[in-house]
């Protein structure tokens, strides 16, 4: 029963409507939705009265009016619930003044020609911002409505269908505050609601600015963690693959360049560098200086990660020398790259209550390090751990135990290239359809879940 309750109510209110709609559009929708309702229900619970207290000739005016309202109302509910949320307040606001009109002409003392005036308002909630032709169409056609009646009723003496107006008042003299009263009210409900739009609006823009700038320093998951619940707990990755990345001779250059002309160096490569961050699954950890600091399999762990990481360096190495071959034509000076790929577990997360980074930390970010001091410019190097898990794709030399700094002696590699079967003709660096079925073989593989 209570799910019952439960759907009906999400029928009701069709809230899905409005999700990720602007504000301003929100609005109207809800607005559209709760007169509908109200029109649903109130005549409803009046149509007895017809019977009790009207006369008998009005009965059946009565009872069509009424269908006529309700028949009109339900297809623009269906129109709202097929999304078209326009045509729907556009119907409901014909239905709704139709009715009034209706009920006001059947009878001249009846007070719902006073509802023509709430009606005048609403057009101006029931529509977004773009349709200011419908808000002000609606607006006037119900005002006219309400000034007509007012004419024909009080200055001209009209009678109604069923007969003449039981109280009436000599009202010449109501007759240009009534317009005018109508016109200011349009006016500046029209002006509360622009502004209002142009509020929720630069609110709208803001919001989309920060957020798009939380996400530049933040990953998508860690970015609503901390929206919701204040603070982001570090989680462990057991496995995950860690690239650094360091300029050869950054120091020595960098005194014959102007800061501008070293930060243009600087932001040309690593705009490249970013560029490839989403194309590869890659997260972004910092620079700091000439070195930059990527990762794969976080924030959401895959099996793919060393892959993904060793495409990237590569295809940054290539961007290098394409740049190492232009400045030399320029006789300028160039800056050679060295990359250290290591794979491992490590931590990730936010710490700390100001100024947040996503980071990591682990014994993976330093033998990456290592790997990358221990490196050669214009190679890619790798580890033991990264090689046992790219070897299936990539051409690997081995260069023995290398000496690392407080790590001892380390196996290592360079990455050549894609092995000849996964590479296009004559393109070592593009893979191939062979290597498209390989590496989603390796996607279906389970991943290890953070924790």
């Amino acid at each position: 029963m209570g799910q019952r309750i439960r759907r009906f109510r999400e029928w009701l209110a069709l809230n899905h409507l409005s999700q990720g709609a602007i504000e301003a559009e929100a609005r109207a929708i809800r607005i559209t939705r709760n007169l509908q309702i109200v029109f649903f229900v109130l005549p409803t619970l009046l149509i007895p009265n017809v019977f009790l207290v009207e006369a008998p000739e009005t009965h059946f005016f009565s009872v069509c009016l009424y269908a006529l309202l309700i028949s009109l109302l339900a297809i623009s509910r269906a129109l709202l619930s097929a999304r078209h949320p326009t045509a729907s307040a556009m119907l409901t606001l014909f239905a709704v003044n139709s009715h009034l009109a209706g009920i006001t002409a059947g009878n001249g003392d009846d007070p719902a020609r006073l509802g023509l005036l709430i009606m005048a308002i609403l057009p101006f909630l029931m529509f977004p911002p773009r349709h200011r032709v419908l808000r002000w169409g609606h607006a006037v056609f119900a005002s006219l409505l309400f000034l007509v009646f007012q004419y024909y009723y009080h200055i001209l003496g009209g009678e109604g269908i069923f007969g003449p107006p039981k109280w009436v008042v000599a009202a010449d003299f109501l007759m240009p505050p009534l317009v005018l009263v109508c016109f200011v009210l349009m006016l500046i409900v029209n002006q509360f609601v622009k502004a209002v739009d142009r509020a929720e609006a630069q609110l709208s823009e803001e919001y989309r600015k920060s957020e798009s700038l939380l996400l530049n320093i933040l990953p998508q998951e860690v970015a609503d963690e901390l929206k919701q619940q204040g603070v982001s707990k570090p989680r462990h990755f057991p496995s995950t693959t860690v690239c650094f990345t360091d300029f050869k001779g950054f120091t020595n250059i960098a005194e014959q360049l102007t800061p501008e002309a070293l930060v243009e160096e600087l932001g040309r490569c690593f705009s490249y560098f970013d560029s490839l961050m989403d194309r590869h699954n890659l997260e972004k950890l910092k620079t700091i200086g000439d070195s930059y600091m990527f990762a794969g399999g976080i924030p959401t762990p895959n099996q793919t990660h060393a892959v993904d990481c060793v495409l990237a360096a590569l295809e940054i190495q290539a961007f290098m020398d394409q740049v190492k071959e232009e400045k030399r034509r320029q006789n300028a000076p160039y800056w050679e790259l060295r990359l250290g790929i290591h794979s491992g577990d490590l931590v990730a997360g936010v710490i700390g209550d100001k100024k947040f980074a996503y980071d990591v930390w682990s014994d993976t970010v330093n033998t990456a390090s290592k790997c990358e001091s221990s490196g050669v410019p214009g190679r890619v190097n790798v580890s033991q751990a990264t090689y046992e898990l790219v070897e299936d794709f990539f051409l690997c030399e081995y260069r023995g135990r290398v000496p690392a700094k407080n790590k001892g002696e380390l196996d290592m590699y360079f990455v050549q290239g894609l092995r000849p079967e996964l590479r296009q003709d004559h393109q070592p660096l593009v893979p191939n359809g062979e290597f498209a079925k390989r590496y989603a073989a390796l996607q279906l593989q389970p991943a290890s879940p953070a924790l």
